[in-house]
């Protein structure tokens, strides 16, 4: 997630360079066809123009929105796994703390280690990639080769090591279905186990499996968001708008950047202003479409995305304090304004 005040024009150019340098090259071809060989029966009538801009523009415009209220849900439910966490710590803490150490001691700290394990596994789940995001694109490519996620610089195996024994890491390794799922399912089994210990009523463990309710359903929102892309179909067709619209704008604009030196006679020079006029108009609308495409895969680990590393990193800091523990643990921080 990108921190900082805003981002800098020439970052976006850097950005979409490729894009540019595409459409420069097209828009040079075009102008070249007209100059050079006066195919000027190619030219399009400017009402095409805006028909197609008026459809593409809707469609970006639905997109970019459905895009945005996807990131949005998914910073919003990033978020309640922070606040479960910490009710569920409380709870726990407010339940077993006033026990003996004998008997709470090893059954709290091991509920906590096991949920900082939830959260590895979890996170390490969401930057999965899939074949429909854009971590993959050359620009993306670049800049995760330059500012690279905690999470493609170790292995879930390495980290679970500090939390769980070694028994259950291959109980999960040897797991089939969701790694973070079965973390979860063996809290629901100590919540139950303490309570058929009777360490505390019926009442605190409906209040405990209350929270993990809680962090199941977020778990579920979060794995629906990471599993399904935005609709294809609107997807697809915004692409498929956008290219036939920067290709016809060279077309549609060059008679207008024509007759801009008639009146001194210098029509010819100013012919060539199609190059840079189409290359601007084209540029914005597929800018437009960049931005909203690549946030609709908010866990992906780009400069948009949500910072779920941070989010796990600091309930784990909060969950160790609660315990009482000394940690070396600290936020992770921003780097370049981009936080992971």
């Amino acid at each position: 997630m990108h921190i900082g005040r805003r981002y800098k024009f020439t970052e976006f150019v850097v950005w979409t360079r490729w894009e540019a340098g595409y459409l420069l090259l097209w828009s040079l071809l075009v102008t070249s066809l007209f100059q050079v060989l006066q195919w000027n029966f190619l030219t399009i009538p400017a009402p095409i123009l805006t028909i197609v801009g008026s459809a593409l523009a809707i469609i970006l415009a639905f997109k970019n929105q459905q895009c945005y209220a996807r990131f949005s849900e998914a910073l919003t439910t990033s978020a309640q796994v922070t606040s479960s966490s910490l009710i569920l710590a409380n709870r726990l803490t407010a339940a077993l703390g006033r026990l003996d150490a004998t008997q709470s001691g090893p059954a709290l700290k091991d509920i906590f280690y096991r949920h900082f394990a939830w959260l590895t596994a979890l996170r390490f789940f969401l930057r999965e990639r899939k074949v429909w995001e854009n971590a993959s694109e050359p620009g993306n490519a670049r800049y995760l080769a330059r500012l690279p996620t905690p999470e493609s610089q170790s292995t879930l195996k390495d980290e679970l090591k500090a939390y769980l024994l070694d028994a259950e890491l291959q109980k999960i390794f040897a797991h089939r279905g969701d790694k973070e799922a079965l973390i979860l399912h063996w809290q629901y089994e100590a919540v139950r186990d303490l309570y058929r210990n009777n360490l505390f009523s019926e009442y605190i463990l409906i209040v405990l499996t209350a929270a993990l309710d809680d962090l199941a359903r977020l778990q579920g929102a979060l794995k629906r968001m990471k599993n399904y892309p935005y609709a294809r179909n609107y997807y697809s067709i915004a692409i498929i708008l956008v290219v036939v619209y920067v290709a016809i704008i060279p077309f549609g604009l060059f008679p207008y950047a024509y007759d801009l030196g008639k009146s001194a006679g210098i029509e010819r020079w100013t012919a060539w202003l199609n190059v840079p006029f189409s290359a601007v108009v084209g540029w914005l609308f597929v800018s437009l479409e960049k931005v909203g495409e690549n946030s609709s895969n908010p866990f992906e680990g780009g400069s948009n995305d949500v910072p779920i590393s941070s989010i796990a990193r600091r309930i784990e800091i909060e969950m160790r304090t609660m315990l009482g523990e000394q940690t070396d643990l600290k936020p992770i921080e921003a780097k370049n304004d981009i936080l992971f």
